[in-house]
């Protein structure tokens, strides 16, 4: 049985069991994790090639996503989106890490600005007419997460096989960690899409689903990371 609900779409931040185990958050917790590992213990591999910075911008864009879902305004969730696709050029190596580093951070602050605009305002900065607006609380969200489908999509369709191409900016990926988050990335789209109008396929909670995911695409990739640059 599949229940279908869509999830409240106020400007506040709920913060219950709920609200805090969906793919959403487990996003924002990713992206966070993935940030960290690279400022610490893979920041030495940096060092030594740094082609591999675009992982401060893609992390830093995971949070910007993750965070705007659950700040619910249409100017927060449009900045996300535009964020996510923003990173489709770095991914096909058009400018180097730190243009795409300095894009990520900025929208990120933008988010965090807009929100707290929002929070002290009766009505959003962005009022479109009334059945815009539905449409917009609707679908930014998902056309933000259709953005960050494009990391693994990128990945194998594109830099897989041709990975020489995108050499001067983007080192070449085919290690096993990479491999497997990126397609472990591609469900994990699909369940935070799915989660905002699918609370429930028969006894499986899709947003706890999400959540725990999340989490094996930290955990997973990390149990293979000895293989990373074999």
């Amino acid at each position: 049985m599949v229940k279908i609900s869509l999830l409240t779409m106020k400007g506040s931040l709920p913060f219950s069991k709920d609200t805090v185990m969906t793919a959403h958050t487990g996003i924002v917790v990713l992206g966070v994790l993935w940030l960290v590992f690279w400022l610490g213990p893979a920041f030495s591999t940096f060092l030594v090639d740094p082609r591999w910075g675009h992982n401060f911008a893609l992390p830093l864009t995971f949070i910007t996503v993750g965070i705007s879902y659950h700040f619910r305004m249409i100017s927060c969730q449009l900045a996300a989106l535009i964020a996510a696709f923003l990173m489709v050029p770095g991914l096909l190596a058009f400018w180097p890490w730190y243009i795409a580093s300095l894009i990520a951070v900025t929208l990120l602050i933008v988010v965090l600005i807009l929100y707290g605009i929002e929070r002290g305002r009766e009505t959003e900065l962005l009022q479109p007419n009334r059945r815009l607006k539905s449409w917009l609380k609707l679908h930014l969200m998902t056309f933000a997460y259709i953005g960050l489908a494009h990391i693994p999509l990128t990945f194998f369709l594109v830099r897989w096989s041709n990975f020489e191409s995108f050499a001067d900016y983007l080192p070449m990926e085919h290690s096993v960690p990479i491999t497997i988050f990126n397609a472990m990335l591609i469900i994990l789209v699909v369940l935070a899409i799915m989660e905002r109008f699918v609370k429930k396929v028969g006894r499986f909670e899709v947003t706890k689903v999400g959540f725990v995911w999340s989490m094996l695409m930290i955990m997973i990739p990390l149990l293979t990371v000895n293989f990373i640059f074999e």
